[in-house]
């Protein structure tokens, strides 16, 4: 390979059209949208498949649902978004970029739907979305006031956003931002109700300071496929009683690989 001496042109990145059934709504041009679970486009709501950003706007709300399609931008394409809390470096680190719904995306909570590409000014950032991964990811901000005290060690939080179903669960992350502090120690797990390590190979992941931590799913499969939608839970563990944590944030992931038609 040779250094460049002059231009070499590069292709927009654009990526593809479709256009979609869409459900018995209203819908605007450049909102983000979602198949709902009966695989309709409509306006992104948390629980719909991301699938792109509409290219037009088109009121069916008087309409039947599949009575109209609905033209979106999809694939791997590059959009200006607005994009709280963005900072340069993040486009250095290509952080992940979450949907919450049309018009919102945050760096912390959502649906994974790509990543920051290019910080424009404060605000505001390149991002290159991406709905044809497999990888999906959900994001919730979980402050200690948000668990529900189970009259002992631990304090549970359930995940507002399913994981979809026939899906295999990788593993999670905790960004720590606030320690849960107030006792002597504070550990974090992920799993179900009934199973609050079902998807923790590590179950002892310490949340008392500020950091980063995270799990594998344990090594059977049976902890990881998930055949119907899966509400997951964080649990919390203190050393004597839950309720003597006084403090604490966090900003959790759920990595899953999508694998079947269900």
């Amino acid at each position: 390979m040779t250094a460049l001496t002059r231009a070499a042109p590069l292709p927009d990145s654009l990526g593809d059209l479709a256009r979609f059934d869409q459900a018995a709504v209203a819908a605007y041009q450049g909102g983000a949208v979602g198949l709902n679970s009966s695989g309709y486009a409509r306006m992104f709501a948390l629980g719909d498949t991301f699938k792109g950003h509409a290219n037009e706007s088109k009121d069916n709300a008087a309409g039947s649902a599949g009575g109209v399609k609905l033209e979106t931008q999809r694939g791997r394409y590059i959009k200006e978004i607005p994009l709280s809390g963005v900072a340069i470096t993040d486009a250095v680190r290509q952080a992940p970029v979450f949907v919450t719904d049309s018009g919102g995306y945050s760096l912390r909570k959502g649906l994974y739907c790509g990543r920051v590409v290019q910080y424009m000014r404060s605000g505001y950032a390149l991002v290159e979305f991406d709905d044809y991964s497999q990888i999906g990811v959900i994001a919730e901000t979980m402050l200690y006031t948000d668990f529900t005290d189970n009259t002992n060690t631990t304090g549970y939080r359930d995940f507002t956003t399913a994981i979809p179903a026939g899906c295999m669960v990788l593993g999670w992350q905790a960004d720590v931002r606030t320690g849960f502090t107030g006792d002597t120690t504070a550990t974090v797990q992920v799993g179900v109700s009934g199973s609050i390590g079902r998807f923790s190979a590590i179950t002892n992941s310490s949340c008392l300071a500020a950091g980063n931590v995270g799990s594998q799913v344990p090594g059977s499969s049976t902890n990881a496929y998930c055949p119907s939608a899966t509400t997951s839970r964080v649990t919390v563990t203190g050393a004597a009683d839950f309720t003597s944590i006084s403090a604490g944030e966090m900003d959790i992931r759920i990595a899953y690989l999508q694998l079947l038609r269900m």
